[in-house]
Formats: structure tokens, C-alpha cells, sequence
């Protein structure tokens, strides 16, 4: 109560303080003119194979290791409340004993109408989410590319390949607090994890080339996420049954808002070499119209969350067509 007193609440709100809306806090950021340069250590290892006995296939594996000290970077919602208060399980706060003096809890700055952290930006800051140096950065993983090409006689075969495999990408917002976690968010959704980073995707392209026209298939995979070990502990599980029937286009839907099902997209487009100056490509981008998975408003920040999924991640527009002429003279 006191560390809530402390934040701006007052005591008519204290024993009736709200969740905040549509599972959204306030943070209030900004630059910072004690900001000093980044410094990082990094290393890659790579081979490059193209074997004699199977003619036109190339290979590219490389092992990159990226380390940032003294990160530019901001804390997540999850990072600040527990710098504060302390997780214990199932979202259980443990404020310790003169937490409500203490830099790390007056910081955060409650509605005083309703001592939520929610609420009209003019009279509450929320979470502070300012820019410093006290954050690190770290990852690992391997790029991988294949192309694969040969001549058929009547038709000219296009083979390739990108993929990455991440093994992780870890975030601690307060290097120099021993209780500050080492997150890693790989294969992981929360409001703590920003956009989203798969533990494997990859893009296959086939092209068959017939002359002056060219057919090409591009298949894309992302691999499946999970809701962050560390969120469900800090704020239980998200939603997982069957929506309300009133709620519009999704009701009595049964949903599991804790994982999203690895995705794959099909793009399909033909070129035509109409003369040596002129070519038009048409495309159709998700060719089998996949609806983006959908998931709860507490499941990302809105800066990457928006309207129930991650549009940065997953088409959110459906099939879609395009038309592109290509002029040379």
C-alpha cells in the first residue's frame, strides 16, 4: 500500500486500484544527454562450398556472435515493475522493506484518479522509459543460403534458399543489478519481448524460366512462438478458451492466445521479357489469403501489437495483387 501511496495514489483508490486498459501501461521516454557511445564485440565464422560433383549448387553457412555492452536501449514494462516490486509466482508482488522510498518504485508515477497505470497521459507518466546506458545486448545464430541451378533443355531451373536459425537473443535492462533478469525472447511473445524474433525462419524460392517467361513460387516460413516463461510467471497466462459470442467477427471462437502455430506464406509471380527494353512482372502475394493469428491486446506494446496481431510479422492484409513495368533504354 505504502509503495502504491508513494506512486500517486491516494487513499481513496488504494484498495480499488483498476488492471490497466486494453492490458496497456503508460511509459513515458525520451532521450538522454548522458548517453555515451555503444561498445560491442563480434565474430563471425563462415564457409562457402561448391562442390564439382553436383554441378550449379552453392552453399553459405555463417555463425555470427554479436555482444553489445553499455546498450542504448530502454526498459520493458516487466523489467521496471520488478526492478520495484519484486516478482514472486503467479504475478504475487514482494515489495521489499523500503521499496516505497526507493528510486526504483517513485519513479513510477499512478493515475491519481484511479492509482492505476493507465490512464490520461497529462497527469500520469506511468512506467519510466527512458534512454541509457545501463542495458546489454547479445545473439547468436547461423545464416544459410542455398541456390541451385541447372538447364533442363525445355525449361531452366531456379533453386533458393535463405534461412536463419537463432539460438538467442537476450536483453537485461540493468547490467550492474545482479536481480535484473537476462532476457531472452526467442520463440517468445510478451509486452517484455518487442517485435518478434523466431527461433527459425526461412524463404524458398522455386523459379522456372520458359524462354522470355519466368514462373516463380516464394515460400515463406516462420517458426511457432510461445508466451515468455517469465510473463506468465510476472502476470499468469494469456487468455486461452472460447470468446464471448457478442464480441464481433470472433465470437465463439476457441482460441489459445499463449502460442501461435508456426505460419507459412505463398507468394506466386511470372515475369514476361516483352522485348529487350520492356518486362512486366504480376504478382500475388499470399496467394492462399492467410488470416494473421490472432491474439489478445496484452500480448505486445502497441508499438508492434496493433489490432490483435503483429503486422510487422504476420500479413495482415490478405491476398493482394501487383503489377510492376520494368522500362530500359
Amino acid at each position: 500500500m505504502a509503495v502504491c501511496l508513494a506512486q500517486g495514489a491516494n487513499s481513496s483508490n488504494i484498495q480499488t486500484i483498476p488492471e490497466p486498459i486494453s492490458g496497456q501501461v503508460l511509459a513515458t521516454g525520451g532521450g538522454n544527454l548522458n548517453i555515451s557511445p555503444e561498445k560491442s564485440d563480434s565474430y563471425t565464422i563462415g564457409v562457402i562450398l561448391e562442390p564439382d560433383f553436383v554441378p550449379g549448387f552453392t552453399a553459405t553457412v555463417d555463425y555470427y556472435n554479436i555482444k553489445v555492452r553499455r546498450a542504448i536501449s530502454s526498459p520493458t514494462p516487466g523489467d521496471v515493475i520488478g526492478a520495484c516490486f519484486g516478482i514472486g509466482t503467479a504475478g504475487i508482488f514482494n515489495p521489499a522493506p523500503g521499496a516505497s522510498t526507493s528510486a526504483a518504485c517513485t519513479s513510477i508515477n499512478r493515475d491519481p484518479q484511479t492509482g492505476g497505470l493507465s490512464g490520461d497521459p497529462n497527469t500520469s507518466t506511468g512506467l519510466p522509459s527512458t534512454l541509457s546506458n545501463s542495458g546489454s545486448l547479445e545473439t547468436d545464430g547461423i545464416d544459410v543460403v542455398l541456390n541451385y541451378r541447372r538447364d533442363l533443355g525445355f525449361v531452366g531451373l531456379n533453386l533458393g534458399f535463405n534461412g536463419n536459425y537463432t539460438f538467442n537473443s537476450k536483453f537485461n535492462a540493468f547490467v550492474l543489478n545482479p536481480e535484473s533478469v537476462n532476457r531472452d525472447c526467442t520463440g517468445f511473445v510478451s509486452s517484455n519481448c518487442g517485435s518478434l524474433q523466431p527461433d527459425f525462419q526461412w524463404s524458398q524460392r522455386t523459379t522456372l524460366s520458359f524462354g522470355d517467361v519466368d514462373v516463380s513460387l516464394l515460400w515463406r516460413h516462420i517458426s511457432s512462438f510461445e508466451q515468455e516463461p517469465l510473463d506468465v510467471i510476472d502476470s499468469g497466462p494469456f487468455f486461452s478458451g472460447t470468446i464471448g459470442a457478442a464480441i464481433p467477427g470472433v465470437g465463439g471462437r476457441t482460441v489459445n492466445f499463449g502460442k501461435i502455430e508456426s505460419f507459412d506464406y505463398f507468394d506466386l509471380s511470372t515475369r514476361f521479357e516483352v522485348n529487350e527494353n520492356f518486362a512486366l512482372t504480376m504478382t500475388v502475394q499470399n496467394l492462399l489469403d492467410k488470416n494473421p493469428p490472432l491474439l489478445g491486446n496484452n500480448a505486445g506494446t502497441t508499438t508492434y501489437n496493433s489490432g490483435n496481431t503483429f503486422p510487422s510479422t504476420y500479413d495482415s492484409l490478405g491476398r493482394r495483387y501487383a503489377v510492376t513495368a520494368r522500362l530500359s533504354f
